[in-house]
This record gives C-alpha cells, sequence and structure tokens, in this order.
C-alpha cells in the first residue's frame, strides 16, 4: 500500500512536502503508530503532486483538502486514501497521469461530501480497501460523466480531464459545488437507509463492471439514481450480474422484480409487510435460483406481493397476513381424524376485513396445460425415478388437484360446520380463495396459458376426486353432497384465472412512482429498456 508513497520521496517535490513525507515514512518503517498520521502522509503527497500541471487545480485548494483529511482520521479509509494517493502521485511524477487524473474528481467532490458528515461518513464506513476506494473514485467519474460533465475554469484547461467535461471546448456541465449538491442529494437518502455500506460498495462494484461492457453501457445511468442503486443494493452484489445479464428473458418485467425486492425488503424490515426474515429470504433466494419452475414461481409470486401491498398501503386495498403460510387441515373419514392431517402451505394469505382469511395460490405455467397435471385425485403422486430431488422432472406428476381441493373444501361456502372443529383442529379456512396462472410475455419458446388452458383447468379442478367414498367423504366434510358442490364448484370457477404481470411496470413503478419515491428509476428504466 506504502509503495507508491514512499517512491516520491526521490522526486522534485516541495520542501515542506519532503519533510513530512520523510517524518511519516520513517515513523511507518518504525511502525511508531502513535506518532504515523496517514493523512499527514496523504495531504504531503497531495502537495507534492501539484508541481505536475494536471494536479494544480489542487493547489487553491489544500485548505479544504486538509479539513477533510483531518475528517477522515477516525476512520479506516484514512489509510487506504493515503495508499492510493501515493501510488497516484508516483506514477504522475514518472509521467503516468491516469491515476492522478482519475483521482482528481473524488478529490474535488469530497470536499464538498465532508461538510454533509451524514454522507461523508456514509462514503468512510463505505471504504474497507484501497479497491473499495477506488470503486468510490470510479463512482464519482461516472456520476460526473452520467449528469452531464464537471466544467470548471481550472479544470477545463487539464486535456486529460476532458472525458468529465461536455465536449472539447468545455461548454455547458456543472461547477464542481453544483455536482457535489447533486451527488448530496443522491446520496443522502441511501445513507439513511442502507445499514451496512460496506455491503453497498460491493454492489457499486459490481455495477460498475457490468456497465464497462460496451453491451451494457445504458446500465451507466444506474449512478444517477438513487432508487436504483438502493434497489441493486437490496438485491446483493452476488445477484447483480444475474440481473443486467439475464432479466430481460423472465416471465415478469425485470424492473418490477427489481424494484419489489427493494420495496418490500424496506416495508419488511421497518414492519410493515407481515413477512417473516426467513420466508422472505427463501423468496428472494428463489428469485435467483437455478432451477427456473422456482424462479419463475417465486417472481410471480413477489411481482403479486409488491402489487397487493402497495395498493393496501396507499389505495385501501386488503393486508398481507402472512406468505407461505401453514395451513393444514383433516379430512374426515366415517367422521373420525385421520393420524395426520395434509399439509397445505398457501402462497399469499390476506385479510378479508372481517376476520378471516382470503387464500391466493400463484403459478407461472408455460402452456399448454396437460391433462395429468389436474388429475382428480387425492393420493400423493410420487416423483419418477428420473426426476431430481429439487425439481420437477418432464414426467414428474403436478399434485395441484390435491391443493386445490384443500382450498376449496376449506371455504366458508363448501366446509361442513359441524364438524369443522375436527377438520380444522386449531388451523383456519378460507372466506375466498383464488388460483392465478401467469399471463406472461417472454423471449423465450415458452408460451403463456391460453383461455382454452384456464378452462381445462376450471373443468378438471371442480370434478369429484375419484378412488374415494364419495357419501363418506362429502357427509362429513362438505356443507352439501358431491353433486351440489361440484356445481358450485362451477359457479366459482372464475376464481381460477389468467393474472396478468404486462401492465405492472405501470399499475405498481409509474402510478405510485411519487409514493414510493422511485421517480428518478422510473426514467433510468426508460433509458435502458422497459420490455
Amino acid at each position: 500500500m506504502w509503495e507508491g508513497v514512499k517512491s516520491t520521496v526521490g522526486y522534485l517535490i516541495p520542501y515542506e512536502d519532503f519533510i513530512i513525507i520523510g517524518e511519516q515514512l520513517v515513523y511507518l518503517v518504525n511502525q511508531d503508530w502513535k506518532n504515523f498520521d496517514p493523512t499527514k502522509l496523504a495531504f504531503a503527497s497531495l502537495g507534492a503532486a501539484t508541481i505536475i500541471p494536471i494536479a494544480k487545480p489542487l493547489k487553491p485548494l489544500l485548505g479544504p483538502i486538509k479539513k477533510m483529511l483531518d475528517g477522515m482520521k477516525k476512520f479506516p479509509a484514512a489509510k487506504h486514501f493515503a495508499g492510493a494517493t501515493g501510488t497516484a502521485v508516483k506514477s504522475a511524477l514518472s509521467g503516468n497521469t491516469t491515476k492522478i487524473a482519475n483521482l482528481l474528481p473524488f478529490i474535488l467532490i469530497a470536499i464538498e461530501l465532508y461538510e454533509e458528515p451524514e454522507v461523508f461518513e456514509f462514503m468512510m464506513n463505505a471504504i474497507e480497501s484501497e479497491d473499495d476506494l477506488w470503486v468510490w473514485v470510479d463512482f464519482i467519474s461516472t456520476y460526473i460523466e452520467e449528469i452531464g460533465g464537471l466544467n470548471t475554469e481550472a479544470i477545463a484547461q487539464v486535456p486529460s480531464l476532458l472525458k468529465f467535461i461536455p465536449n472539447a471546448h468545455a461548454a455547458g456541465g456543472f461547477s464542481r459545488k453544483q455536482v457535489a449538491a447533486r451527488a448530496i442529494k443522491l446520496l443522502s437518502p441511501l445513507a439513511k437507509k442502507i445499514k451496512n455500506p460496506k455491503e453497498f460498495t460491493k454492489s457499486l462494484k459490481v455495477l460498475l463492471k457490468e456497465a464497462s461492457d460496451p453491451a451494457n453501457t445504458k446500465w451507466k445511468g444506474m449512478v444517477k439514481s438513487g432508487s436504483g442503486l438502493g434497489a441493486l443494493s437490496a438485491l446483493g452484489a452476488s445477484k447483480i450480474k444475474s440481473f443486467i445479464r439475464d432479466s430481460k428473458t423472465w416471465r415478469v418485467n425485470r424492473w418490477v422484480v427489481l424494484m419489489s425486492i427493494m420495496y418490500l425488503a424496506e416495508q419488511q424490515a421497518d414492519g410493515k409487510l407481515n413477512i417473516s426474515n426467513d420466508k422472505w429470504l427463501a423468496l428472494t433466494a428463489d428469485v435467483f435460483s437455478g432451477w427456473a419452475h422456482r424462479r419463475h414461481g417465486a417472481m410471480f409470486q413477489l411481482s403479486q406481493i409488491a402489487y397487493l401491498h402497495v395498493k393496501n398501503q396507499h389505495a385501501g386495498g386488503p393486508e398481507i397476513l402472512d406468505i407461505e403460510a401453514k395451513r393444514p387441515a383433516f379430512m374426515l373419514v366415517n367422521g373420525e381424524k385421520p393420524e395426520k392431517p395434509y399439509k397445505r402451505i398457501i402462497d399469499i394469505v390476506l385479510s378479508d376485513g372481517d376476520g378471516g382469511e382470503e387464500w391466493i395460490e400463484t403459478k407461472s405455467l408455460a402452456g399448454p396445460f396437460k391433462n395429468s397435471w389436474f388429475t382428480p385425485t387425492l393420493v400423493g403422486k410420487k416423483k419418477p425415478k428420473n426426476a431430481t430431488v429439487n425439481a420437477f422432472s418432464s414426467g414428474a406428476e403436478r399434485g395441484y388437484y390435491r391443493q386445490f381441493f384443500h382450498d376449496m373444501r376449506l371455504n366458508n361456502d363448501f366446509i361442513n360446520k359441524k364438524e369443522i372443529g375436527k377438520i380444522l383442529d386449531g388451523s383456519i379456512g378460507n372466506t375466498k380463495y383464488t388460483w392465478y396462472f401467469h399471463d406472461f410475455k417472454t423471449l423465450t419458446a415458452s408460451k403463456p396459458p391460453t383461455t382454452a388452458d384456464i378452462s381445462m383447468a376450471q373443468r378438471r379442478f371442480c370434478k369429484v376426486p375419484t378412488g374415494v367414498n364419495r357419501s363418506d367423504l362429502y357427509k362429513y366434510n362438505f356443507i352439501s353432497n358431491a353433486g351440489l358442490m361440484r356445481n358450485l364448484c362451477i359457479a366459482k370457477k372464475w376464481n381460477i384465472s389468467k393474472r396478468d404481470t404486462k401492465s405492472y411496470f405501470k399499475e405498481i413503478l409509474e402510478d405510485y412512482a411519487e409514493e414510493l419515491d422511485i421517480e428518478d428509476i422510473i426514467s433510468i428504466a426508460k433509458e435502458i429498456g422497459i420490455d
């Protein structure tokens, strides 16, 4: 880290800076940590650098720079800044000004950020290595470039920095203070929301690396969006690459997925969304699962949760009580409970506003549907030998009928209220059950379900199950006989329908952009592409 600083001593540098650099290097070599001060070393190195034309803009700012460096002392970032400065100055004194040119805008803006303690502290806490320091240097440079350039009289005279100037004549652009004011406005909400600044730097690093790919240059615009940066941070560094590269083929609009993750994570952390942390982490993990059926299903479920919660918070919609909620119940035989209940898990549970529950099941299936998926049996199907433990193989049976039959029979209009205590035994039924099949648009070969697919599901779900004593089954578990219950199921067939998420960019993001404070990412998303 310190080799760059040590090497500056052999060059023509201002005398006082030479003395300070020499003293500090002696303290460093002797490991005299009481007297060693990395900020003094950094300041002296910058003072030395001002003999180079490219660094002359720093000379009139050495006072504010010293003030900023003094403020750095309590952060580990101070030593990393000193190391980066030493490396940059060494290279510049040797004739290679690339690093000092990159570092210069960061220093100019950091002077102003120092005047906003919350933002400055956030940035300092986000830097725990010299590599992190250079990530922030890259971020500031990219940000300046994206908002329209840095234009000061001093900088305009420096040819190497023309990439930060709007054009070769330095027309337009923003002053140092204007850029800093905009950066503060961008970073201030993040400083309040993000609890782990170090993880934010990791996410920032991946974003900048991906945006440097010629195929992804539009993604540089994300550095202008506070909500976008916050969303990517909520996503996590390990998932950003996958999001940028793969998300265009998702069945749910990628911006809906991204903003749903950010919004719901904030709501869950603030106690405004009734989802346990374990369930939330499991759902978001499935969004980026390597198993296609998990990924599609999780994104569809996530989009419904976001839609419903936005409507609850801002349009008087029903409250989400839980997701992946266990609602086991017994199927009575001769009026008696069997040894074990059927252990049903409901995707989304809503309040009906009157103390009861509404259940929602979400399925993202490509058409055409197969009859075998809806076989009217209550007997569980084992996966064939060629099916893996964690995924459905092409030949694996899907027990959708059993799931639906459970939801239907525990509905208030179907359940035998005389035997409800035995059937539920501490569990709970529903006042409404809804099954949504995902109507999607994708660039892949997958096709969404058709109206005919939904009609088949409606028809087969309402069949009376085979292989059981119908008279006994309906006598003890239902309010009436098999025929009447089948007719009631058919009458409620609209509880089984397609759900289109193609409009969710508007219905969730655009319509509630002000309430969600995401106006900035809407415009960035449109620049990158919302399809």
